[in-house]
């Protein structure tokens, strides 16, 4: 059985929850990713909220100052499931919170990556567990 942490593919791009909205966007822009997870400022391993491109874009668009702190615009907390849990918790997480990015703690509640709905749609693997729990479930 594949489990969320069998998704991840690289370190979870991350910043202290007292970045500013234009950090954020520094970083979209220099990781090349569409999210950024926000970590408690006293335990960066710490997940506190998340915040997307389109969360940047939507405080753009209203004319937030980008020197507000990123926290102000972001999702709190962040929908998680745990590093150990199978793949099918995660593509259910994201189909009820209706994200594209799921932010995988350990059971200590500590930041170990990000997946995202590609991580679920692009792996041959990945889409043949998802289609067995499913027959499992609705037979």
């Amino acid at each position: 059985m594949l489990r969320c942490a069998d998704l991840i593919r690289r370190p979870p791009v991350s910043l202290s929850e007292t970045a500013t909205i234009r950090d954020v966007a520094r970083e979209l822009a220099r990781s090349r990713v569409g999210i950024v997870v926000l970590t408690s400022r006293s335990d960066p391993r710490r997940p506190v909220a998340v915040i997307s491109e389109r969360d940047v874009v939507r405080a753009v668009a209203e004319h937030v100052d980008p020197e507000r702190p990123a926290v102000e615009v972001a999702r709190k907390p962040p929908v998680t499931a745990l590093d150990t849990d199978p793949i099918w918790v995660a593509a259910e997480r994201m189909r009820e919170h209706k994200i594209r990015h799921l932010v995988i703690v350990n059971r200590d509640g500590e930041l170990v990556g990000v997946i995202s709905v590609r991580d679920l749609c692009f792996e041959r693997a990945v889409l043949q567990e998802l289609l067995k729990e499913e027959y499992m479930l609705w037979g």
